[in-house]
């Protein structure tokens, strides 16, 4: 069933910065390593995602945490997909909803008409009371044009065809080319591009052994990217500079110290995904 998107005090759409429709088909500016791919283009010097949307400003996975990150200026959001029980994509991490709601048992188990009626902000502070869980197209659509990229990460589902559901929602949605879908799943992954092969993926990677089976995957691939966990580049910068050897795009998670940052953009690293967005984007204006 489709959701009507109830509206936040935040939710007021502002003036988008990324209104070209062809932005995701522009040369990037700004001083980028040589031999980068186009398949993953930004603006400037470094791409700051907001993790969750600002979810150190506000409850995460929520229109709230979203918007937030806009007013501040990321360039890029990120948000987790789990799978309501009638097999709507809803923004949620954990397979469980007693964390970051008021309610208790998977998410599975209740349809979106169900999730809606929880409360997914009291826990972060009473001033996002209320907040909902928002659904994957009612996310889609409150986005719009409003920022360059879209990094959808995939956590759970109940069967194959909730993922090619994903697929198609945002093509209707018409995000396909601002949307990257990324995963610790790699099969999950290949079932998505099954449906439409020129969606854009990343491979979330953290540790050794799963680092080498996704740089076999996307050496060749100039619609995958690698989504490394920082500690695992900043221990093993090796792994960087064999992504780089190969022109594979890359990304890091988690990234909340500027310092960190500065040494995995040395490294060939300029996607950084953050809690601490203006934090982050200080950084930025500085390179």
């Amino acid at each position: 069933m489709e959701v009507r998107q109830r509206h936040h005090p935040l939710s007021v759409r502002q003036p988008s910065r990324y209104h070209d429709p062809c932005c995701f088909h522009r040369t990037r500016t700004g001083a980028q390593p040589s031999g980068m791919t186009e398949g993953f283009p930004f603006d400037g010097a470094a791409e700051v995602i907001a993790h969750r949307g600002y979810k150190a400003r506000a409850p995460e996975n929520t229109l709230a945490a979203i918007d937030l990150a806009i007013e501040a200026g990321a360039d890029a959001i990120e948000f987790d997909l789990q799978t309501a029980g009638d097999g709507n994509p809803v923004l949620f991490h954990d397979s469980m909803l007693s964390r970051t709601t008021n309610g208790v048992g998977p998410v599975r188990r209740r349809t979106i008409e169900q999730l809606k009626k929880l409360d997914a902000g009291g826990w972060f502070g009473p001033e996002f009371k209320g907040e909902e869980i928002p659904a994957f197209r009612e996310t889609l659509d409150h986005l719009g044009d409003r920022v360059g990229c879209i990094y959808a990460e995939v956590k759970g589902f109940r069967e194959l065809e909730d993922l090619d559901r994903m697929v198609h929602i945002t093509a209707e949605a018409g995000q396909q080319e601002r949307t990257v879908f990324i995963s610790l799943n790699f099969t999950l992954l290949d079932r998505m591009r099954s449906q439409d092969a020129s969606i854009r993926i990343a491979y979330v990677v953290d540790g050794a052994e799963s680092a080498e089976e996704a740089l076999r995957r996307a050496t060749g691939d100039s619609s995958a990217m690698i989504d490394f966990k920082a500690g695992l580049l900043l221990d093993h910068p090796s792994l960087a500079s064999r992504a780089r050897d190969a022109d594979i795009e890359l990304a890091a998670w988690t990234v909340d110290s500027p310092s960190d940052a500065s040494r995995l953009l040395h490294m060939g690293v300029p996607r950084i995904t953050t809690n601490e967005v203006d934090a982050l984007l200080d950084w930025k204006r500085g390179l």
